[in-house]
Formats: structure tokens, C-alpha cells, sequence
């Protein structure tokens, strides 16, 4: 029997079927239901996360799960949770951890070389190129799923060779993302949640 488990049933007699934890300042409810086929996770807002879990798999391995999902479950949260500026504090410092590192990546990939990253909390715009080739991030990108992260980033990264949206801009830009078109489609209706910070 795992520990969770052990915890479970000395501290939540009453309610057999739930059992909730703090990881990293998310609270995460794990709740055994006997309809549920699989392990399922629901980001909700204020830092709150519904793990559903069917009644033979046990806590330790939904927590296991959560785990390997937790930077998904971090961004999903962000996104869902009311702006502060603590949570701009958080967005900030989990953009200075992710995003940069995956712009190296993404420019190592497809060769494109760019000059300083920066990461700022933007009103209107995900992201931003200078006639420097310097990029301009917004943090709020962390709330977001991954393939607009890397379109964001990717768009970006074309600018260092074009400076405008015009045909060949788009084409280098579908080059190396084929389904750019659709993304930025879905992208335009995400509104920025900056708060006020």
C-alpha cells in the first residue's frame, strides 16, 4: 500500500473516496470515482486542480501522473487563475526558466540566430522582433498550451530574416511549422491576461 494511501485512510475516514495535497503552492484534489476509466486531471482556478482517478488505481500512481504533467498543470492554472501580481511574480520566473531555453532550441533547429531574449508582461502582443534581432517574450505565454508557445516563438525567429508579414514570411513560417496558419488562427481569439502588475 503506497503512503498516500496509508495517509488517506487514517486522516479522511469520512470521505473514502478523496484525498487532497499542496505541490509547488497547487492545491491538487485526488478523487476516486466509479465511472472514471482513467486517470484525469481538471485544472480549476485560484491554484486548484481536480484529479479524478477510477477506484482500483491508487493514489500514488495519480499522484505519479500528476507529476509528469506538472508543467502542463502549472501553465493550465496560470491561465485559469485571477492575475495578481504574485501570479505575475510566478509567470515571470517560470518564463525566465522556459522560454528562453526553448528558443535556443527551436533557433537551433531550424538555424536561425537571434540577439538578446527579453520577458515582459505585454498588454496586447505574445511577442515581438527588433531590426536588432533582439526578442521581446510575454510572460503570459507560460499560461498557454505548448504548440502556441512554439508558434509564438517560431514567428518570432522568422522575423530575423523577414521583417514583415508578407508572402515569404509566411512561407519560411509554414515551412517549419505546417499547421502555423491554423494556430495563429485559434491564437487571436486567447485574450492576454497581464493583470496589473
Amino acid at each position: 500500500m503506497s503512503l498516500l494511501d496509508i495517509i488517506f485512510k487514517k486522516n479522511n475516514r469520512k470521505q473514502k473516496n478523496s484525498i487532497t495535497e499542496n505541490i509547488n503552492g497547487i492545491f491538487i484534489k485526488y478523487k476516486k470515482h466509479r465511472f472514471s476509466k482513467s486517470i484525469k486531471i481538471t485544472p480549476k482556478t485560484n491554484n486548484e486542480v481536480l484529479v479524478t482517478l477510477p477506484e482500483n488505481v491508487s493514489f500514488e500512481t495519480a499522484k505519479d501522473f500528476v507529476l509528469k504533467n506538472l508543467c502542463w498543470i502549472q501553465r493550465q492554472v496560470a491561465y485559469k487563475t485571477p492575475v495578481s501580481p504574485e501570479i505575475i511574480a510566478k509567470r515571470r520566473a517560470l518564463a525566465r526558466e522556459i522560454l528562453p531555453k526553448r528558443l535556443d532550441e527551436l533557433a537551433l533547429k531550424y538555424g536561425f540566430k537571434y540577439g538578446k531574449v527579453f520577458i515582459k508582461n505585454h498588454k496586447t502582443i505574445w511577442g515581438s522582433c527588433s531590426y536588432q534581432n533582439n526578442i521581446n517574450l510575454n510572460l503570459n505565454l507560460v499560461a498557454l498550451e505548448d504548440e502556441f508557445i512554439d508558434y509564438v516563438l517560431l514567428h518570432e525567429l522568422t522575423h530575423t530574416v523577414y521583417k514583415h508579414h508578407q508572402k515569404a514570411f509566411y512561407n519560411l513560417l509554414i515551412k517549419n511549422m505546417p499547421n502555423a496558419l491554423d494556430i495563429q488562427r485559434r491564437l487571436k481569439k486567447i485574450r492576454i491576461n497581464a493583470g496589473t502588475a
